[in-house]
């Protein structure tokens, strides 16, 4: 795919508070892999059926990446798969819970009654599990990605799903592969890209740490001439946020640094 630009205004915007509901799974042995195949199928039919009924639903996560990004389906930026997410707008759990139910999935009646005004979890008859957002992005850092469900058909859009690997403050290998590979192959908005980071120095610091990180396992892990595509791809987001004005609230942010939490901290749920 052609890798084009749209570059960054001087317009920044605000994100939501509120802290990340996530189920706890420590305890937990992994699930076992699932063929990507067979979950994406799975998850273009929920997408089609929401679709049908009204419903905006966006597939977001590694699956997504496998979705849009071909390097994703090859080594060396081949993974596996376990589950897969999906995102709805705010309020509109209840329309989901309703989809995918009739679609054969078991909602955590629990987890769900507690936590369903912001994520709800369903298991598939298969034994795989189905993670449903609903409004904000809210992990380590929160993102609006509502606004983004018109960018393509079966995705949040290309700049948020690369958002929502960044912002991970322990990023793993597996992030970095899904980054590599959406860099590699996929048109990414970089004023999008840029937006939520000229408002939040937190989700800024962030990224710009993954950034370098995943310029480290490009060299490591890709071939020669893909390194250099990456590293370049990744030089240009890194110069867009350099060069993207910034608020007030991100400058009085940024003179505290590290010695505040920059980031918001798992909660573990029952």
């Amino acid at each position: 795919m052609a890798w084009t630009w749209t570059r960054p205004s001087r317009r920044s915007r605000s994100s939501d508070e509120g802290g990340p509901v996530y189920a706890s799974r420590v305890s937990e042995p992994a699930p076992p892999s699932v063929d990507p195949e067979s979950l994406l199928a799975q998850a273009k039919t929920l997408v089609d059926a929401a679709a049908a009924d009204g419903l905006a639903m966006r597939l977001l996560g590694g699956l997504a990446v496998y979705a849009v990004a071909p390097s994703a389906r090859h080594p060396p930026l081949q993974r596996r798969y376990r589950d897969f997410d999906l995102a709805v707008p705010s309020k509109k759990g209840p329309a989901a819970s309703r989809i995918l139910e009739a679609a054969g999935l078991s909602p955590d009646r629990h987890f769900n009654a507690l936590h369903g005004a912001r994520r709800m979890i369903f298991a598939s008859p298969e034994g795989y599990a189905v993670d449903v957002l609903v409004g904000t992005f809210q992990m380590a850092h929160s993102l609006e990605i509502e606004d983004g469900f018109d960018a393509d058909p079966l995705t949040i859009a290309p700049a948020d799903l690369l958002l929502t690997k960044l912002q991970i403050v322990q990023i793993e290998t597996k992030d970095l592969t899904d980054a590599a590979a959406m860099l590699l192959d996929v048109e990414i908005d970089v004023h999008r890209f840029v937006r939520p980071l000229a408002d939040d120095w937190g989700f800024f610091h962030t990224v710009e740490q993954n950034l370098a990180k995943l310029a480290a396992f490009g060299a490591a892990t890709l071939e020669p001439d893909p390194a250099l595509v990456l590293a370049d791809r990744i030089g240009i987001l890194s110069e867009a946020m350099q060069g993207v004005p910034r608020s007030l609230r991100w400058k009085l942010r940024a003179r505290l640094g590290e010695r505040v939490l920059w980031y918001q901290t798992p909660e573990e749920v029952d």
